[in-house]
């Protein structure tokens, strides 16, 4: 089985595939893990434990296809679980890795759609999928309890018409496009800072492009200048990111401990400063609020300051997350990043003008990205009564977890599922490829609330940066890993991305 989390010691598998209608052929790449080189014995050893393992699994799940008798036959409509037997031999293959286990329960349970592991049900099937996002609004209770966020809407069941309208028109997608020239000047300035930097010495791109998301989210979203790229909020994003990543990804800290209290209490200090000094400006400026004050003046001081906390960190995070993705595969296949830079070279002008205009490669590029790392790779559901999906029954309060990531990276919905197809999108290749269930931001009533926004920033950084620079790998850029923030539902990298970013010929307007 391929290793789905680390690309490493990759092999181009290039295909010729006839993408346009004048029959220019464009190359597509794939990647696929190989194990290369010279092995010691201890490492030959554990290859062939491993190769018997999946041999095992395989007959396992052969026997649950065929016959249906394995120890986790589902009967009378129950939901299929993993025994003792399959546990351990998952443990063998993939440790303590738990989204690993899940993604290779997905293909051992594929006949079903759906398993439960560790208490909780994980769907993969499309249409039961689509049955649960549709007939079931509620989320798991108190799942944002232990969080900074559990006293904003996203958590909050109470009505505030005054506020969900304001919240409601902030993200609309009108409006943040609407606002599309404020990205393109936060662009310009991240560009500028570049160039000032030394070209031959590696960039913290992960840096980089968190104060870049924290200014777009601020202008954006709140009209606020808050000179993230200046380095005036490095604070906050140091406190944000020990929340997000050092606890609930990397589980570095406890949020029971005293470092994860003081980083709450740092936030809600830094934003709480910032609410305070966008009001009084306000109040006496006689000419039209800023959405900041608009947002004050529906929810009040405090509630205003809660979902303050969800604006800066949901619109920085799901942008800083992606971002560095992308740029390193760019970075790792050279002939891709041509073909955009091209595309973007040909429409750089136009899109300062018009945020909506098409971008075919670059759009195809962003797609593939996150059908394989969805930026909310699970949706979590609760039903309040017993509930029947599909054949099966859910006792009430049951955790419910459309698996995403297991569906993006399905064989039976996709062809080369795990492979990164960059030209995948570009015209529709396959029908194969139309999976109706393409949500990398999530669906229904609790998809990603900075979608939008998220989509915006991706594109035009996309364009203008490929546009300005060559990004190119290091030495310190460290191989693509992830970790799971279980409680928020996102998926990161699991450390800093560092590239060598050259100047390419200026381009106009830069």
């Amino acid at each position: 089985m391929e290793d789905l989390f680390q690309i490493d010691n990759i092999n181009d598998k290039v295909d010729d595939l006839n993408l346009l209608s004048d029959r220019k052929v464009y190359k597509t790449v794939a990647y696929s893990t190989t194990s290369g080189g010279a092995v010691s014995g201890k490492k030959m050893m554990q290859a062939v434990v491993n190769l018997v393992v999946s041999a095992t699994l395989s007959i396992l799940q052969f026997l649950s296809d065929v016959w249906q008798i394995h120890i986790a036959l589902p009967r009378d409509g129950l939901v299929p679980e993993a025994g003792l037997i399959v546990n351990k031999l998952l443990f063998q293959l993939f440790g303590k890795d738990k989204f690993k286990k899940l993604e290779y329960l997905c293909q051992f349970y594929h006949k079903f759609g759906l398993f439960k592991y560790e208490g909780k049900i994980y769907i993969f099937d499309e249409h039961l999928a689509q049955t649960v996002i549709n007939k079931l609004d509620k989320v798991t209770d108190n799942y944002a309890d232990d969080t900074p966020l559990k006293d904003s809407f996203l958590s909050s069941s109470e009505a505030m018409p005054d506020s969900d309208r304001v919240i409601e028109s902030i993200f609309r997608k009108t409006s943040i496009y609407g606002r599309s020239s404020l990205v393109i000047r936060d662009l310009d300035i991240l560009c500028k800072n570049i160039l000032e930097m030394n070209e031959s010495e590696p960039i913290n791109f992960t840096k980089l492009s968190l104060r870049l998301a924290l200014d777009m989210a601020g202008h954006v979203l709140l009209e606020l200048d808050l000179g993230g790229q200046e380095g005036r909020q490095d604070r906050l994003l140091e406190t944000m990111m020990t929340i997000l990543h050092r606890c609930y990804a990397l589980e570095e800290i406890s949020s029971k401990s005293k470092e994860f209290a003081k980083a709450v209490d740092e936030l809600d200090n830094l934003t709480s400063q910032i609410l305070t000094d966008a009001v009084n400006t306000d109040d006496n400026n006689v000419k039209a609020r800023r959405l900041v004050s608009q947002l004050y003046d529906a929810c009040g001081y405090d509630k205003a300051k809660d979902n303050m906390k969800v604006f800066l960190m949901a619109g920085t995070e799901s942008t800083a997350s992606v971002l560095p993705i992308m740029f390193y595969l760019l970075a790792k296949y050279p002939q891709v990043q041509k073909e955009l830079q091209t595309e973007a070279e040909q429409n750089v002008d136009n899109i300062r003008k018009d945020p909506n205009l098409p971008l075919p490669k670059i759009d195809s590029v962003i797609k593939e990205v996150l059908r394989l790392y969805p930026i909310v790779p699970f949706i979590r559901r609760q039903n309040e009564r017993p509930v029947t999906i599909g054949n099966f029954k859910l006792k009430e309060r049951s955790e419910i977890m459309v698996f995403l990531w297991g569906m993006h990276r399905s064989p039976y919905t996709w062809n080369r599922s795990t492979n990164f197809v960059p030209f995948r999108f570009y015209k529709n290749l396959s029908r194969k490829d139309s999976s109706n269930l393409y949500i990398p931001f999530g669906d229904g009533s609790r998809m990603c609330i900075a979608q939008h926004l998220a989509r915006l920033e991706i594109r035009l950084t996309m364009a203008v940066l490929l546009n300005a620079f060559d990004f190119r790998l290091v030495k310190e850029t460290q191989d693509l890993q992830f970790v799971v923030d279980w409680t928020h539902s996102v998926i990161h990298p699991d450390r800093d991305m560092f590239f060598r970013v050259v100047p390419r010929a200026m381009p106009a307007n830069a």
